[in-house]
């Protein structure tokens, strides 16, 4: 599992654990909607950069470190 593909998976939990669908999480202010599609299209977009990481943990009330700390990769974690 690539990094993209562990956030695509943490943020599809966040959404659905608060009811909302990705649309109407990219339509939130700072978020750009173009960059959360390419979250979830992790085949095409093997790599997220950190200021939509940021952007992302923004538009949801939390903080990288609280966002992240759910995300498991593979050879990463512990």
């Amino acid at each position: 599992m690539t990094i993209t593909e562990a956030v695509a998976k943490r943020l599809g939990s966040i959404l659905k654990e608060r009811g909302m669908m990705k649309k109407e999480f990219r339509e939130l202010p700072g978020v750009k909607g173009q960059s959360v599609c390419n979250i979830f299209r992790t085949k095409s977009t093997p790599s997220i950069s950190m200021t939509t990481l940021y952007r992302v943990c923004n538009a949801l009330g939390m903080t990288m470190a609280e966002f992240l700390d759910e995300v498991e990769v593979p050879g990463i974690n512990k």
